[in-house]
């Protein structure tokens, strides 16, 4: 039957009344104007008029007449108001309405005219281009549709017509429009394309799943092979180009539709769908996928920088904090003994009696202790090569600061041991990625998009970095560019600062590891107070967030 999707309750309630109207229903159906009472006292009988009268309100609040049953299946409590209305003490005789089979039609008639009412042929055409624009532009099911035809007819005065005849109207209307809308896909898509949409539907040799299944499924391994396994699905997903199709003829809510089953539904379910509806399916959910690859690469990167990478580098840092403690506190405290010995050294006074042991001072001339005499004080506790050492340890532990120092400079050192993790997907990062930015973020794109030539040049130097000088900033300008007023400098002219190791770097080799380590983490580094770059898929931006 055309009605068997309807519910039992969207059966029960057509055009019947399935609960008393409430007094605000009654007031504002069944209140009679001064035209409705005049009409309903024309009538000779009782019962004429109170039926006329009920009629007059079940129409626009049931949309329909109640022709064949008459008060008979009213609401007690609409019969009684309206018997008010009309000074009818006994409503029994509302019983009596339709014993001249005819009347309840003339009636209906002549309500009609007054309340200017339309039959549902003259009015069909409109419904239908109603319910049509509904299914393109909405996620209506055919209840839904129903519904709103029914409650559309209602408020526009046109009479409702059988419920077998409306339900099969929003079945073919709604079906002629979802073809129409899988067409417009289908053929949107270059032929080239179709095929390997199509092709996604297969299971390829030696795999266990089709393509489709594997291009849903994110990648969580958590490592730097995860990460090149979902640089590698966002680059396949993105390789299709359906992101450059011309959809505009449909609402994105429909595209939304499609990408919903094709994101659940098994491949094998997808391939039995009709031509048509089998491309527009898979044309919208790569599409989706495109946005949602992308997102789970970055999510994927911002997890392994935070949790493996920058957590465990920090973690690092700090044990190598505890573990040099015991160092710093011996060096800290002899330091410390010494300073104390030069306080409690008299100041400079007049000469004390035996303290001229030669007699050639001047009398009243003061005594003034010389620096030997200082160090010699100093060393009866802390000996001299002691002392020395517990500078150099200082001095090795806690540099002395600069203006380049933002606190970060211990994790960032433990950050590059570390490199090895990102260095395999570092160029799939900028090239794979569909990056954009404002104007203030260009420099960082381009330093960003530059990566892997600077990784495929056989001997990397300053001059590959040529324009992006500014964008180091903080520690990374040590780590990058070295401070030649924190170590000595080593052979190469590079310089660097290395708070456990006084070796200096492996040459080219080490310095591209640190400015590829300042350069990737840039968009997502935790000291910058902007966020310039952004994600732009499918027509949809989408910010970096801080790692």
């Amino acid at each position: 039957m055309a009605q068997e999707y309807l519910s039992t309750a969207q059966v029960d309630r057509h055009g019947r009344f399935v609960v008393d109207p409430t007094p605000e229903e009654l007031e504002k159906f069944f209140f009679l104007d001064a035209a409705a009472l005049n009409e309903a006292r024309d009538k000779r009988r009782l019962h004429n008029r109170l039926g006329w009268s009920i009629q007059w309100g079940t129409v626009p609040m049931l949309g329909t007449f109640l022709t064949d049953s008459g008060p008979a299946d009213v609401p007690q409590v609409v019969v009684e108001y309206v018997a008010e209305q009309l000074g009818i003490a006994d409503v029994s005789v509302a019983k009596l309405y339709g014993d001249r089979p005819q009347t309840p039609y003339e009636h209906a008639s002549k309500i009609r005219t007054m309340l200017g009412y339309r039959e549902f042929s003259s009015a069909e055409e409109e419904v239908a281009t109603f319910i049509a624009s509904r299914v393109r532009k909405s996620r209506d099911s055919r209840r839904e549709l129903f519904d709103r035809a029914v409650l559309g007819l209602i408020n526009n005065r046109v009479l409702l017509p059988g419920i077998t005849t409306l339900s099969r109207l929003v079945t073919e209307v709604r079906r002629a429009e979802l073809e129409a809308i899988n067409r417009s896909l289908a053929e949107a898509a270059p032929p080239p394309m179709r095929a390997e949409l199509a092709a996604t539907l297969q299971v390829p040799d030696g795999k266990r799943v089709s393509t489709l299944e594997w291009m849903r499924t994110a990648v969580t391994k958590l490592s730097g092979t995860g990460m090149e396994q979902a640089l590698d699905r966002a680059s396949y997903v993105l390789g299709l180009g359906t992101g450059a199709v011309d959809c505009t003829a449909v609402a994105p809510v429909k595209l939304a539709e499609l990408a919903r089953f094709g994101m659940t539904a098994k491949a094998f379910r997808i391939e039995q769908l009709e031509k048509d509806r089998r491309l527009a399916t898979l044309l919208a959910t790569v599409r989706q996928l495109e946005g949602s690859a992308v997102d789970d690469a970055l999510l994927l990167f911002d997890l392994l920088m935070s949790t493996v990478l920058l957590a465990r580098a920090g973690r690092a840092a700090d044990k190598e904090k505890l573990r040099n403690l015991p160092r710093l506190r011996v060096a800290a405290s002899r330091l410390a003994t010494a300073w104390t010995i030069l306080l409690e050294t008299p100041p400079p006074g007049p000469a004390g009696e035996g303290d001229d042991p030669d007699g050639d001072r001047p009398d009243g001339e003061q005594h003034v202790l010389t620096v030997p005499e200082v160090l010699d004080h100093i060393e009866q506790v802390v000996s001299r090569q002691q002392l020395a050492a517990a500078v150099e340890t200082v001095l090795e532990l806690l540099p002395l600061p600069s203006t380049e120092d933002d606190g970060d400079l211990e994790w960032r050192v433990e950050l590059l041991e570390r490199f090895g993790t990102v260095k395999p997907f570092v160029d799939m990062l900028a090239s794979v990625i569909p990056w954009g930015c404002t104007a203030a973020g260009s420099p960082i794109l381009a330093a960003l998009r530059a990566l892997p030539r600077l990784m495929a040049a056989r001997k990397p130097g300053r001059e590959h970095i040529k324009g992006f000088e500014n964008l180091v900033t903080g520690s990374w300008r040590r780590l990058v560019f070295g401070n030649p007023k924190l170590d000595p400098p080593y052979p190469g002219g590079w310089w660097t600062n290395r708070p456990r190791s006084t070796s200096p770097p492996t040459g080219a080799a080490d310095w591209w590891r640190r400015w590829t380590g300042c350069a990737s983490s840039s968009p997502f580094g935790r000291y910058m107070p902007v966020r310039p770059l952004f994600i732009s898929v499918s027509g949809k931006d989408r910010g970096v967030l801080p790692g």
